[in-house]
């Protein structure tokens, strides 16, 4: 029972990590200003304390790098992508490893932000965990299906 609450509280903390990469909001137009406005309410709903928003923002910080580290990489493949949308055929291998370095790219990702994840997620008080569950819970009946 206590393995399945770890393995669900380690995916909620993947849930938020992926959040803080990628979150998408209209009104925050750089990746830097979508993480800060997501760590911020992260932070206000989960009632952090100092302790906590630094092990955040560290979280924010190792995120915002990897981001920035494979920006060239990043430019480069959407590049590529643009190019098969013109041809007239697509090339199926070349697509194939423009999606395998995509995923490289989030395995990278990965590694350096989930140690500093489970360090923030550490520091969690079970109110706290059980609040983030309720707002990962309310997150996935809104978007799940999308």
């Amino acid at each position: 029972m206590r393995m399945h609450s770890t393995v669900r509280a380690a995916i909620g903390t993947l849930v938020i990590a992926g959040a803080l990469v990628g979150a998408g909001c209209h009104r925050h137009h750089t990746p830097t200003e979508r993480a800060d406005w997501m760590t911020g309410k992260i932070a206000k709903h989960l009632d952090l304390d100092e302790q906590q928003k630094a092990k955040l923002a560290a979280v924010k910080d190792e995120a915002m790098a990897v981001r920035a580290e494979s920006e060239k990489e990043r430019k480069a493949t959407m590049e590529e992508v643009i190019a098969q949308v013109q041809s007239d055929r697509l090339d199926q291998a070349k697509l194939a490893r423009l999606f395998e370095q995509h995923q490289a790219g989030q395995t990278r990702l990965m590694q350096r932000v989930l140690p500093k994840l489970a360090e923030w997620h550490a520091t969690l008080r079970p109110e706290q965990k059980a609040e983030a569950v309720e707002h990962l819970r309310k997150w996935m009946d809104r978007y799940g299906d999308h």
